[in-house]
């Protein structure tokens, strides 16, 4: 237990830091050398596999992530019968995409000058995909792992968690709308909100028990 919990605070610590660094370098106007290194990178990914890339990012978009929030309510409610986390999941994620676009506002980053492949309509730091999207199936992980006792479905749920992340973050460099940077700063500032709002739950579970 004091393990996972340091290894916690351990990612905690390290998500606030770039997130903060990211945040001051972006308001700063100032680059980053990454952006460019991993913007190169992402340009050997074949222009065939686009179309692949635009149904992940859906996952991350708002018609993808309420249509994965329809299912996941209905198996909370009707399955789980855990309200409280029905209404955990559906305010953190409403919240935190809130928060999203007051740092977009606040910040104002362009997009990339670059023909974007997927649409956009908002501005570029912190990625509202990465950063809402973590939110969101970080705390379905969470939650579907509660009570599961099979080691390897747990490793599944965990990895399928994280490499659905990592293609959501992926693709939003492919399709050219975001700097990596922005990626990188979503997933940051997703992670602070979803530890807040899991320790926010726990505290309100632990009380209905009492």
């Amino acid at each position: 237990m004091l393990k996972r919990d340091f290894s916690t605070y351990l990612v905690l610590g390290f998500a606030i830091v770039i997130a903060l660094y990211t945040s001051i370098k972006v308001a700063a106007k100032h680059t980053f050398w990454l952006d460019d290194k991993l913007a190169d990178l992402f340009a050997y990914v074949p222009d065939t596999l686009n179309p692949f890339f635009l149904i992940i990012t859906e996952l991350g978009d708002k018609k993808g992530i309420g249509i994965v929030a329809l299912i996941v309510l209905g198996w909370l409610l009707l399955i789980k019968r855990n309200l409280l986390g029905a209404a955990a999941i559906a305010l953190s994620v409403a919240l935190g995409n809130e928060v999203n676009k007051l740092l977009k506002d606040l910040i104002s980053r362009p997009r990339p000058e670059l023909d974007h492949l997927a649409h956009v309509d908002s501005l570029s730091f912190p990625s509202g995909h990465a950063m809402v999207g973590l939110i969101f199936y970080y705390f379905i992980a969470y939650l579907a792992l509660e009570g599961m006792k099979s080691a390897t479905a747990r490793r599944m749920v965990i990895i399928l968690a994280v490499l659905l992340l990592l293609l959501i973050g992926a693709s939003r460099i492919i399709l050219q709308v975001h700097y990596p940077t922005d990626v990188i700063g979503g997933f940051a500032f997703g992670y602070i909100w979803v530890t807040a709002s899991i320790f926010i739950y726990n505290f309100f579970k632990r009380r209905l028990k009492k």
